[in-house]
């Protein structure tokens, strides 16, 4: 037996899944940590595309736009 960071016991065979998954779960956070980003990436790219004069018409600065767009995010 052993303890878990958050000093519960586990056992051995809890400790082996635990560590047999890790990997898994890294590789999983990364991947979605790229689709957001990617996401991310093509939301600004299309906001740049928008002409000066469009933006002014609506009343609204690029940083507005932008604001926006990712008031979601943590």
């Amino acid at each position: 037996m052993s303890l878990r960071p958050d000093n519960t016991l586990i056992s051995n065979r809890e400790m082996l899944i635990e560590l047999f998954l890790t990997p898994f779960r890294a590789l999983g956070a990364a991947i979605e940590n790229y689709a957001v980003s990617n996401a991310r990436t093509q939301t600004l790219q299309a906001i740049a595309a928008i002409p000066e004069e469009e933006l002014r018409a609506k009343g609204l600065t690029r940083a507005d736009v932008v604001s926006m767009n990712f008031r979601h995010d943590a």
